[in-house]
């Protein structure tokens, strides 16, 4: 899963890295 969460965070960027965060914890 680690993989998926890097390839969305590339697409979304910051902002996107910061809601998978948010949803994660």
């Amino acid at each position: 899963m680690g993989k998926n969460v890097v390839v969305l965070g590339t697409q979304w960027g910051d902002e996107g890295k910061g809601k998978i965060v948010d949803l994660l914890t």
